[in-house]
């Protein structure tokens, strides 16, 4: 095992979450999640509009598209849109 995938591992074990990810109609998947609470949305003069929360999965685990439903900490938030995919992770918003 190289150190990048063993630090991918670390990084996912003590910063991530386990949360519930559906997309419909299918069942549910439990996988690992990074959680970015507070990232700013930026306007057209780069002054901050609001603030959502992105996740952060492997590509291994899920790869997110519109529409996937996330449930983490008892609260069920749909994906709004992709912010990156990198081919080993990958980074969405949630709606609300």
């Amino acid at each position: 095992m190289d150190e990048f995938s063993t630090a991918d591992t670390v990084i996912f074990d003590a910063l991530g979450a386990v949360a519930q990810v559906q997309r419909p109609p299918n069942s549910s998947a439990s996988i690992h999640l990074v959680v970015r609470d507070g990232v700013e949305r930026l306007g057209d003069f780069q002054q901050v509009i609001g603030r959502a929360r992105h996740v952060v999965a492997r590509n291994a685990d899920w790869v997110f598209r519109r529409g996937d439903v996330v449930i983490l900490e008892g609260r069920a938030q749909p994906v709004e849109t992709i912010v990156r995919d990198d081919g080993l992770v990958n980074e969405a918003v949630l709606h609300g």
